[in-house]
């Protein structure tokens, strides 16, 4: 992995948390850190560079990470992702604009976009952060982009703790009765799960922890986030076109929304 970390700012608070993880990164990781503010393209007017550097240094908390400005202009995403691409950016990340009860994030305009746009890792940070990313899980569905995600973290991050996570279903439970169904099921989804940790180096083996819980992929999520104190939750992205759910992934895109840590979208263009 090269390049630096990419983090947007639109100068409110809710972007603090945002700023403060990619500093984090950076020093964790050793990697420069460019603050990122888009202006929305505005003909005949003046960029005034010298009044935006000084609201740049205003949301930085002291640090001795090496920090740099840029202001790209045009659409808010298109701007944030055609940067980080120009660049060559080790990944992006971005706050939330609203946080509440219902899933309500600014997802689904800046961050969805940003995602569709970049062939960079997307980092969404919901918490503020206290330490590194010790504890990281990822959801698995036993797919490509998946083994992608699993791959991407255990490079990134070599001293985590990897945690490796599918979800499985009864088809027609409310009807279907019979346990054996079920067992079988489940059965099959133990096989995979051990295959899938079987083919990774041994190195990496020896990091994880495997869940496999019945029932729907977020609440699993948001279970074993809770239970094993997890502090960034990984999915990978089909990338396909289309309606937003299409998009990057209905799984991915409801793992996004719902899951209760930071979340780290690995895209299908992310080499």
């Amino acid at each position: 992995m090269s390049g630096s970390i990419v983090v947007a700012t639109d100068f409110s608070a809710r972007a603090d948390r945002a700023v403060d993880r990619a500093l984090m990164l950076g020093k964790e990781l050793g990697r420069d850190v460019e603050l990122v503010h888009a202006i929305e393209y505005a003909p005949g007017n003046k960029l005034d560079t010298a009044a935006l550097d000084e609201r740049m240094r205003a949301v930085l908390p002291e640090t001795d990470v090496p920090v740099t400005f840029s202001y790209p202009e045009g659409s808010v995403p298109a701007a944030i992702a055609g940067h980080a691409e120009d660049v060559d950016a080790a990944m992006i990340v971005l706050g939330v604009a609203r946080f509440n009860s219902v899933g309500d994030y600014f997802l689904g305009t800046a961050v969805d976009r940003v995602i569709r746009g970049t062939s960079k890792p997307v980092v969404v940070v919901k918490k503020r952060p206290h330490r590194g990313y010790g504890k990281i899980l990822v959801a698995t569905d036993f797919s490509d982009p998946s083994r992608e995600a699993i791959d991407w973290v255990a490079s990134v991050f070599p001293d985590a703790e990897l945690h490796l996570l599918h979800a499985f279903y009864v088809p027609f439970e409310a009807w279907n009765k019979a346990k054996y169904v079920a067992d079988e099921i489940e059965s099959e989804a133990r096989e995979k799960l051990a295959a899938m940790c079987d083919d990774l180096p041994q190195d990496v083996q020896s990091r994880i922890k495997t869940h496999l819980v019945r029932g729907n992929l977020c609440a699993a999520v948001n279970q074993v986030t809770g239970k094993e104190g997890i502090d960034l939750v990984a999915v990978g992205s089909q990338g396909e076109s289309g309606f937003r759910h299409a998009t990057i992934g209905s799984q991915a895109s409801a793992v996004l929304e719902n899951a209760d840590a930071d979340t780290l979208v690995i895209g299908p263009r992310v080499a």
